[in-house]
């Protein structure tokens, strides 16, 4: 990432040993043809309710609570919200929605990579939620697909972070909040449901900047001209 690369500079690496290689997506694979309908009467959404989604790894470093509480507050607004993948937080999650009685809100296991496009374009609304000093020099792996479907993110990360310069510096491919901030995460999902969908900036952005294959192809670039002019 850009902040790794900054830090590398500041330890004194070369700036011509500096090369940036960041995380790609399959955007050809999350472009193809998908099947959203399918996927929301999979997950048990109802016509007209906006479907919030969770994608990744249940662990503590994430904050999920915070997405059961902003469900809690969303409850009789027409919000859907699915956590779908595993890890060591998911009970507690699962214990918090059903100890405050919510219906809004449900649990799947990961899903395969083939159903994963439709997945995240059935979506109307992606949470990337991280606690605070989580977010510091990285683009979470999970972006980089929602980004290459055109999805609506709301990103919990201060602005001083890789996340918030991000955001920051491509106006319009995400909204961004304050982490560990229930009102705010909520107003976040608010403003996200009501983007175009999909997000055109989101897919242009994975097209030039995190494809497979032109990443792959401009980090063989940096290497051949780094052995070039070393040799």
């Amino acid at each position: 990432s850009s902040s790794m690369m900054e830090k590398a500079r500041e330890k004194g690496v070369p700036e011509d040993d500096v090369i940036f290689f960041p995380n790609w997506s399959d955007t050809a694979h999350f472009q193809q043809e998908k099947d959203p309908a399918a996927v929301r009467e999979r997950f048990g959404i109802k016509d007209g309710e906006k479907l919030v989604l969770y994608s990744g790894n249940v662990g503590d470093k994430q904050g999920l609570e915070k997405v059961v509480e902003a469900a809690d507050v969303l409850r009789n607004d027409g919000y859907a919200f699915v956590i779908v993948g595993e890890g060591a937080g998911k009970r507690k999650l699962v214990d918090l929605a059903k100890k405050k009685g919510l219906s809004n809100i449900k649990f799947f296991p990961l899903q395969s990579f083939d159903l994963l496009p439709s997945v995240l374009a059935a979506a109307d609304c992606h949470l990337v939620v991280q606690k605070k000093g989580v977010a510091d020099a990285v683009l979470p792996s999970k972006l980089t697909n929602i980004l290459a479907v055109g999805g609506n993110a709301v990103i919990t990360a201060e602005k001083d972070t890789e996340l918030g310069a991000f955001c920051s510096q491509y106006e319009g491919i995400a909204v961004l909040v304050e982490p560990e901030s229930v009102g705010e995460l909520v107003e976040g999902i608010r403003k996200a449901v009501n983007c175009d969908n999909p997000n055109s900036i989101a897919k242009e952005y994975a097209k030039k900047f995190i494809d497979k294959e032109r990443v792959l192809g401009r980090f063989e670039e940096s290497l051949q001209e780094l052995r070039s002019d070393r040799i």
